[in-house]
C-alpha cells in the first residue's frame, strides 16, 4: 500500500492525468477499502480466515499487475480499486489468523511484532520504488516487485497449516476473590 499512497499520483500523471484527476482516482482506495473490509470480514466469518487472507493478498498482487499493464488512467484506477479492496481487510484478517495460529495468549506479542515490522517494509518499498523510478524513468520494476510480493504472500498464507502453538480453548478469565 505504500507504493499506492506515495507514488500513485505521479504514476497517473505519467499516464497523462492531471494532479486533481489523479488524486480523485486515488480516493477510490478509501471507498473500496471499506467495501473490501466488510466483504472479506464477512467471508472470514463463513470460511477459514487464512484462505480469505490469501485471497486478499492475491487482490494486491492482481491490482499491481493491472497497474503495471494500465494503458490509461481508467485502467490504473481499476488497479488501485482492486488493491484498495484488500487494504484494510488484511489488518483484521491478520489478527484472526494470528489468533488461530498462535492463540489468544500470544496474540498481543505476535500481532505487535507483525505490525511493528510491516511499516518498515512499507517505508522501504516506497523508497525503493522511488529509486527505481529515478534510475529507470518508470515504475515497471517496482510494480513487478509489488505484484510478486502480493502473489507470494497469497501462496505462502494459503499453504497447508503447520503445527498450532496454542490450544483451541479460550483462556479462562481471571476473577477477583
Amino acid at each position: 500500500m505504500g507504493f499506492v499512497n506515495a507514488h500513485f499520483v505521479a504514476y497517473a500523471q505519467d499516464l497523462g492525468a492531471s494532479t486533481v484527476t489523479a488524486a480523485a482516482a486515488l480516493a477510490t482506495v478509501g471507498i473500496t477499502g471499506v467495501i473490501g473490509a466488510l466483504t472479506f470480514g464477512n467471508m472470514a466469518d463463513r470460511r477459514n480466515p487464512r484462505y480469505v487472507l490469501a485471497v486478499a493478498y492475491s487482490f494486491r498482487g492482481i491490482g499491481y499487475g493491472v497497474l503495471l499493464l494500465a494503458p490509461s488512467l481508467w485502467v490504473a484506477t481499476l488497479g488501485v480499486m482492486i488493491i484498495g479492496a484488500s487494504w484494510t481487510s488484511v489488518i483484521s484478517l491478520t489478527g484472526a489468523v494470528s489468533a488461530d495460529q498462535f492463540g489468544l495468549r500470544r496474540l498481543g506479542t505476535v500481532y505487535g511484532a507483525i505490525f511493528g515490522i510491516m511499516p518498515l517494509g512499507a517505508a522501504s518499498g516506497v523508497w525503493i520504488a522511488g529509486r527505481m523510478y529515478d534510475t529507470q524513468g518508470n515504475y515497471d520494476m517496482a510494480l513487478w516487485a509489488a505484484m510478486a510480493v502480493g502473489i507470494t504472500a497469497s501462496v505462502l498464507i494459503g499453504l497447508p497449516r503447520y503445527r498450532q502453538l496454542a490450544p483451541e480453548v479460550e483462556p479462562a478469565m481471571a476473577t477477583a476473590d
